[in-house]
């Protein structure tokens, strides 16, 4: 199974207060692949998903719903309410004619069934990316109107989403990590939340440790690239007869580098016996440097 299906799988596996159901019901139907007088349907690839939309039906408005399997590579559920009498009855539960399909808060009592119904819309039309690859959660909805009382909805409750379109449908979706974590404690999913927070934790400690080790190996490529440039301007200048008449700071500087190659600026003005600063000391350097790309041109 994806790691999606395996949240929802999770999902449904939760026990169920009777103040839960209603909610949760209303979050399948409104998310689902159609809901009208005319057809009620919802697909899905997670078999727990096709039970328990079935299930709660049954139990909540003793409803029958009809499961089809098909696909290809992987299976998929198709889930209907056959008889109109029964798709009317469902309607009129959530007073779907008067409010015309939009989300009826005045259904929903309190957080915690604001939190089942999101649950609801998750599993009917919801996916997560494998946060090992990516952080995204996708909510397929079927009318604009209702994808944006949906953002409006998880707002409220400190989720941020971005609208875009795909098709026929609009797509409700969350990018951030933050936010996706925020999404899975709403709806119940916990454990996967906590576990989403760690893997962020450890990723953003893995690249600090990567970028200070990418940082050291350019400080350390920079510092053999100047020791390099130093000694050769230093031999230079001793070949030539000039170093030894240069002032005694720079001859002091010179005996250091050479005496000590694999040295860094720091570490040579730690072993000096005179008291230096490492800016003194790369002035110095710098100095004789200067001195051998003059004298070289000549």
């Amino acid at each position: 199974m994806s790691f999606s299906s395996d949240i929802k799988t999770e999902l449904c596996e939760l026990r169920l207060p009777e103040y839960a159901k209603m909610p949760l019901i209303y979050g399948f139907l409104l998310f689902s692949r159609s809901f009208s007088v005319s057809n009620i349907k919802m697909q899905t690839e997670t078999k727990a998903v096709a039970e328990l939309f079935c299930e709660l039906l049954n139990e909540v408005y003793s409803v029958k719903a009809q499961i089809e399997t098909g696909g290809g590579k992987k299976t998929v559920y198709r889930i209907e309410v056959i008889s109109e009498a029964d798709r009317l009855k469902l309607l009129a539960s959530v007073d779907f004619g008067i409010y015309e399909g939009k989300i009826n808060l005045d259904e929903l009592k309190g957080d915690s069934q604001i939190a089942c119904f999101v649950r609801g819309a998750f599993l009917a039309c919801g996916q997560i990316s494998d946060p090992k690859k990516t952080s995204r959660v996708d909510f397929l909805v079927r009318d604009k109107k209702r994808a944006e009382e949906f953002r409006s909805v998880l707002k409220d409750h400190y989720i941020e989403t971005n609208l875009a379109v795909r098709q026929n449908a609009y797509v409700v979706y969350i990018k951030r990590n933050e936010m996706v974590t925020n999404l899975l404690a709403l709806i119940g999913a916990s454990s996967r939340s906590l576990e989403l927070i760690e893997m962020s934790i450890l990723s953003s400690v893995r690249n600090n440790m990567n970028r200070a080790a990418n940082c050291d190996n350019a400080n350390l490529d920079r510092m053999v690239e100047a020791s390099i440039k130093q000694r050769k301007a230093i031999d230079f200048l001793r070949k030539k007869g000039i170093l030894q008449t240069l002032d005694g700071k720079l001859i002091y500087a010179a005996k250091l580098r050479v005496d000590n190659p694999e040295m860094s600026i720091k570490e040579l003005c730690a072993l000096s016996d005179e008291k230096i600063s490492p800016s003194g000391l790369n002035h110095r350097l710098k100095r004789l440097v200067e001195l051998y790309q003059e004298r070289n041109k000549n």
